[in-house]
């Protein structure tokens, strides 16, 4: 078949050849099909007419005897301008992704936006060439995988991702992209839940609870910051993600869920026997910014601020509650970030704009190629001379390193507590097909000192060991706000 279509398609170009007039404008036909050697000068004659008409045929019907194809038409013929213009036969372009099936483009989509945009393009040391041999291997184990075996894709495209050796960059279900992004918003999330945050233990791989809503169905039972999930409804959780264990614990309203918890202590070890705590989900909504005041040992009034999470609400949420501490006439302010592991990374830089001078830098963002964006406070900050205090914790991360290091080495602010946690990498989460999402470590943040606190953390100004997870900011600063 493929022989008989090249030998007529030599015909026709030799055909072209013999319409060929040395003495007239020359248009040009050019087709991939014979691999772009037929270069050919055309006359608009009889000849040529019914060469383009042929040679048309036999394209359409390669079209079906070969993989599908893209067909790009000829400019049509124009016998009073055809002197002044050129025209091309259609180009026919192999169609790589129409090629593969929904299932194998899900696999070729994510491995696509993680080569664009991985922030080391060494891909873990493998190098694009092994990289690309994790996307054949991926593709291959989807092949003839139907629709109703969407698990079993997902398994695959996170056993490509795993090579990368990087936590952050993950493959997120539908539920989960719609659940994080309500989250990045500052919104309730999908479904019912039962009121944890949650983070993963980057030493015994554990999901642990960083935070619990205030009078929710886990606060409510017990379940405390820095609890380990063992189990959720009897199914072992450990070492999935904290994405994976939050969706298994979210449902329908006035559903139950069994956790098995084990408490944990300050430095992350379990403490006592495990326990099976039956929970009904209900509808949680978050509040990222509470405000507050307390009296320190010397008699000074101080302002404190709680963020547990950074949204697209949270800067403007702290610009209010700034506001209203004025009002209480304060002496210094406080602002709270234990077991704060971030989110939305734009709010930390801006939240750092309301405490610095204006042009003061805040951090550096380093990408994949080592081009630097240097992120400066371009406003004017709301208050960047009051006596200024970070409380953190080693649960603080990311957008809240982010704030914290802007602070610090600006000496802007006092950071009290214990070393953070060390996040300095910065996602870029974005919707695939079927509502299916991805996270993608795109860039390295550097503080304003030069540092990359990455696997490091931030010391802190003042150590205070002595200050656990579940106390409150009086009895934390009380004796160190003068």
């Amino acid at each position: 078949m493929r022989v008989s279509i090249l030998v007529q398609l030599v015909a026709v170009s030799t055909a072209l050849q013999q319409s060929r007039n040395v003495n007239q404008p020359r248009r040009i036909v050019s087709s991939t099909m014979i691999e772009r050697h037929t270069n050919l000068p055309l006359e608009e004659d009889n000849v040529a007419k019914t060469a383009w008409k042929t040679l048309g045929t036999m394209v359409l019907s390669t079209m079906v005897a070969f993989a599908p194809v893209t067909l790009e038409p000829p400019a049509s013929f124009n016998d009073a301008a055809h002197h002044q213009q050129h025209w091309t036969l259609p180009r026919i372009q192999k169609s790589v992704a129409s090629a593969l099936t929904e299932e194998q483009l899900l696999v070729d989509n994510v491995w696509r936006e993680v080569s664009r945009q991985y922030v080391d393009q060494t891909f873990n040391n493998k190098g694009e060439e092994g990289w690309r041999k994790e996307r054949l291997k991926a593709v291959t184990k989807v092949t003839g995988v139907g629709p109703d075996e969407k698990e079993f894709v997902y398994s695959t495209i996170r056993d490509m991702l795993s090579v990368l050796g990087d936590p952050y960059t993950r493959f997120l279900t539908p539920e989960q992209y719609e659940s994080l992004t309500a989250y990045a918003r500052g919104g309730a999330v999908p479904k019912a839940g039962v009121g944890v945050q949650l983070i993963v233990d980057r030493a015994t791989g554990k999901p642990v609870v960083l935070n619990v809503v205030p009078e929710g169905p886990a606060a409510k039972s017990g379940i405390l910051p820095g609890d380990i999930i063992l189990k959720v409804d009897g199914d072992d959780v450990s070492g999935a993600t904290a994405e994976f264990v939050a969706a298994k614990c979210r449902g329908d309203p006035d559903t139950g869920v069994t956790l098995a918890i084990q408490h944990g202590s300050e430095d992350g070890k379990p403490v006592g026997s495990v326990q099976d705590i039956s929970l009904v989900r209900s509808q949680i909504k978050t509040q990222s910014v509470k405000t507050s005041t307390f009296a320190s040992s010397n008699g000074k009034k101080v302002g404190l601020i709680k963020v547990t999470s950074f949204n697209l609400e949270t800067e403007k949420l702290v610009r209010e509650a700034l506001d209203e501490i004025r009002k209480a006439s304060v002496s210094a302010l406080v602002i709270d970030l234990r077991g704060n592991a971030g989110g939305y990374m734009p709010a930390g830089v801006d939240v750092a704009k309301l405490f610095l001078p204006v042009q003061t830098r805040i951090i550096s963002e380093v990408d994949k190629s080592g081009r630097a964006t240097i992120y400066i406070n371009d406003g004017v900050g709301s208050d960047t001379s009051q006596p200024l205090y970070l409380l953190v914790d080693q649960r603080t991360a990311s957008a809240s390193e982010i704030l914290t290091a802007a602070l610090q080495d600006n000496h802007r602010a006092t950071v009290v507590g214990t070393k953070t946690f060390g996040k300095g990498r910065i996602q870029n989460l974005q919707e695939l097909q079927d509502g299916a999402g991805i996270s993608v470590t795109k860039a390295k943040y550097i503080t304003p000192s030069g540092n990359d606190i990455h696997g490091i953390g931030i010391p802190p100004d003042v150590d205070l060991k002595s200050c656990g997870t579940n106390d409150s900011a009086l009895d934390c600063m009380k004796d160190i706000v003068f």
